[in-house]
């Protein structure tokens, strides 16, 4: 069978590495929880600076959450109740009307692999923990971080169609369509600082001097463009992420909320180098059935109408982190 079409970030500085089969546990999310107008990490506490997110995980994320106590009471939908992680990336949206409206494209699943990566794992992640990776200002291919490996792909398609302008796939996808997001896997346990593991750092676990090896988060979101767009497309894909029309935006952000008892188990259950390996902690075994419900946990404030959000973002002056062009963002 052929490669699926691959939509991705530059190759990797030299010297690089090949990402082989290696060990891993997993977290499947089967839809997000909710969709705003938020950024913890990049513009904590602020409601109208942000484009729209798309949460996966703990629901006691808020504007301003900061620490991982904060998600300790969260209910999620992860499928392993010792993460209470807070996952989130740019709502993925799709136009049925040329352009004149856009709406949140069906997921199929959210996906969150922790691997061994290129050295063993010796920290697990630290509580505090947070992390972003991507470019969310990305406007060309070259602006997206070649550690991150971003690629945008028909899942599994034998003869895939080549991206368009925008990096998406110019034709219709027999299957999901599926994006990959890796983050770093070093960590400085006094700043909890991250870095991405190469070798040219010439230390034993490819990090940065002072920095320990943990285990690597890689995201993978498969969504469903057949429910929304049952004749398909032809040319430029009908599709844009909220940070811009392109794939070059693409980002992905991590709060960690893992029970420290999880989280020093799945450094073990990275250790061998190709099986799946399955992490239980303080609040029961990975696979068990959640039992809340979830709700937003700060209602009064922000939006979830994409519409909405481009109207607030077009008011705000936030130009230190990037954000200086307008253009961008449409209705």
């Amino acid at each position: 069978m052929a490669r699926p079409a691959t939509f991705s970030s530059p190759a990797p500085p030299s010297p690089s590495f090949a990402q082989a089969a290696l060990a891993y546990t997993q977290v499947n999310v089967p839809a997000p929880f909710m969709t705003k107008n938020i950024d913890p990490i990049v513009f904590p506490g602020a409601f109208d600076k942000s484009h729209l997110h798309s949460f996966f995980g703990a629901d006691g994320v808020t504007a301003s959450t900061n620490k991982s106590a904060e998600l300790e009471k969260s209910c999620t939908n992860a499928d392993n109740p010792n993460d209470l992680s807070i996952y989130w990336v740019p709502t993925f949206l799709y136009t049925a009307d040329g352009g004149k409206s856009y709406k949140p494209m069906p997921l199929s699943r959210f996906s969150a692999y922790y691997n061994l990566g290129e050295t063993p794992a010796e920290v697990p992640f630290p509580q505090d923990l947070k992390m972003v990776a991507g470019k969310a200002e990305g406007t060309k291919p070259a602006d997206m971080p070649a550690e991150a490996k971003i690629e945008w792909v028909c899942e599994g398609m034998a003869n895939p169609p080549p991206p368009d302008k925008n990096g998406f796939p110019s034709k219709t996808c027999d299957t999901h369509i599926q994006t990959l997001l890796y983050f770093p896997q070093c960590v400085n346990e006094a700043t909890l600082e991250t870095a991405y593991k190469d070798r040219a750092h010439g230390t034993p676990n490819w990090c940065p001097a002072g920095m320990k090896s943990m285990p690597q988060l890689r995201f993978s979101i498969r969504y469903d463009a057949r429910k929304v767009l049952p004749n398909g497309w032809d040319g430029v894909a009908p599709f844009r992420q909220a940070c811009g029309d392109n794939i070059y935006c693409s980002h992905g952000d991590f709060i960690n909320g893992w029970t420290p008892t999880a989280a020093k188990n799945m450094v073990a259950t990275t250790s061998d180098k190709y099986h799946f390996a399955a992490v239980d902690g303080d609040r029961g075994r990975a696979g068990d059935k959640q039992t809340c419900t979830q709700r937003d946990a700060d209602p009064g404030h922000g939006t979830s109408d994409y519409a909405e959000s481009v109207k607030l973002m077009g008011k705000r002056s936030v130009e230190a982190v990037g954000w200086n062009s307008r253009s961008r963002f449409k209705i």
